[in-house]
């Protein structure tokens, strides 16, 4: 017996891949079944003569249909829990070698968050078949199917799928109002904090008046100590970039975040000659790996970013697309990647802002340098262009239609302004105006660089003809 956790090279993920190529038996048990788990596995499962057994649950709608039916077009056997008063949440990893019986029981679900990167635990036993515990485990599983429903139709996925994506919808609009109240009350808590901290300032200022120096000082001592161990910090924190996709923002549930925090705590120490506490070789070498500098109370913001970011990427790589940008889906409303896509095109109007500010009045967080070189990294895509300067000419024109059809349609109903904006409450125009956007700005970069000037003189030719001003976007 011994425990399992995904701290470690040796995870979740490697002993159950280990376990499934020895096993002639295998039966897992999982409250959430997602296709990114599946697929690490799905291989290797398949090889198996005999066909795996799949005990799953559905509460919550964690569990994705996309991975049930895989598992039910490779012929598998499902057993799906539709208990709706109590919650099916086991994770059982049982694997049988003729008389050898291997378990991994614990919190790791059939994702890949539990066999990879969540904090899990899980304890992995080796006993017989004729043991008492292994005969517990066949009698939990034959309790399971007493509360479970067979899959023998493909009817049954698609009928769960239809409740999967309302839940989801409406989670999306949920989760995006409580995002907004969260922001409220880390900022009121922030608040709260340097209020409380400037009453202890004051207090201990007034108790001794002269230890306010002293103690600053002592703070940032920098012992021989610190001075050996400050290189393998560093390589410890440029292995979690690595392992981040780039991301440098520690957690403070990482062993490295003391370390990650006293690098912000002395950059943040200026004496008063204007030099920063941290060592000038100890910054160079940070900045180089884009070290977080920003204000610490946007961190919580950021790591959101970051998950954000990491997504967008993971998913582009996934589907072999050279750069990075998801577009919205508007033929599916229920498209679970909706809000990347939408998180895409925040992001393209933060850069159009930063470019030119008097053109784009917009309450959105002004994006900082850290943040343009993680969406560099990443090759995000900054122009509705493809990447690599390929031109879709056939596109353009569509656009100019669309355009003229809507200029024509607001002149009739007495509308005098009636360029698109990226702002609109249809979708349908809001879309259009950031195209235009990306195009003015294609216009003006090409332009300026001289660049593709007959491409960019040939497009600023076409929207003046419909009355765009290229220069600042109005009619």
């Amino acid at each position: 017996m011994k425990l399992l956790s995904n701290n470690e090279v040796i995870n979740h993920k490697t002993e159950i891949s280990n376990a499934i190529e020895l096993a002639e038996e295998i039966t897992i048990c999982t409250a959430f079944l997602k296709f990114s788990g599946l697929k690490s596995l799905l291989e290797l499962i398949n090889q198996k003569k005999t066909k795996t057994i799949f005990f799953v649950g559905t509460n919550f709608y964690q569990t994705e249909p996309s991975a049930l039916k895989q598992l039910f077009n490779d012929g598998h056997t499902i057993y799906l829990n539709t208990e709706k008063l109590t919650t099916f949440h086991p994770k059982i990893f049982l694997f049988r070698t003729q008389n050898e019986v291997k378990v991994f029981i614990g919190s790791a679900n059939l994702t890949s968050g539990g066999l990879e990167t969540n904090i899990e635990t899980s304890i992995e036993c080796n006993t017989t078949i004729d043991s008492m515990l292994h005969n517990d485990i066949l009698e939990q599983l034959n309790y399971f199917r007493t509360k479970s429903k067979r899959i023998e139709r493909l009817e049954t996925i698609l009928d769960y799928e239809k409740r999967y994506k309302i839940y989801k919808e409406k989670h999306q609009i949920a989760d995006k109002a409580f995002e907004k109240e969260e922001e409220k009350i880390a900022e009121a808590e922030r608040k709260r904090e340097e209020r409380l901290l400037k009453i202890e300032q004051e207090k201990e200022k007034r108790k001794n008046p002269t230890s306010d120096s002293n103690t600053i000082k002592d703070r940032f001592a920098i012992s021989d100590d610190y001075k050996k161990s400050w290189p393998l910090f560093f390589e410890e924190f440029k292995q979690f970039k690595i392992e981040n996709n780039g991301n440098t923002i520690i957690p403070p549930s990482h062993k490295l975040h003391k370390w990650y925090k006293r690098q912000r705590e002395f950059y943040g120490q200026i004496d008063e000659n204007g030099i920063r506490a941290i060592f000038p070789e100890h910054l160079e070498l940070l900045n180089k790996e884009n070290f977080f500098w920003g204000n610490p109370n946007e961190i919580i913001w950021m790591q959101k970013w970051e998950n954000k970011l990491a997504r967008l990427d993971t998913y582009c790589k996934s589907i072999n697309q050279e750069f990075s940008w998801i577009k919205v889906d508007k033929k599916n409303k229920q498209n679970p990647l909706n809000d990347l896509a939408q998180w895409c095109m925040d992001q393209r109007l933060r850069l159009a802002q930063l470019e030119n500010e008097k053109n784009y009045k917009t309450k959105r967080r002004k994006i900082t340098e850290y943040e343009i070189t993680r969406l560099k990294e990443i090759k995000f895509l900054t122009e509705s262009e493809n990447e690599g300067g390929i031109v879709n000419q056939d596109g353009f024109i569509q656009r100019l239609i669309d355009l003229e059809n809507l200029k024509n349609k607001c002149l009739k109903a007495g509308i005098r302004r009636w360029i698109p904006s990226q702002t609109d409450p249809n979708p349908i125009v809001a879309e259009l105006g950031g195209w235009l956007a990306d195009n003015l700005t294609f216009i003006r970069n090409h332009t300026k660089n001289g660049t593709q000037p007959e491409l960019a003189k040939s497009r600023s030719k076409d929207l003046s003809d419909l009355g765009i001003d290229t220069i600042i976007g109005k009619e």
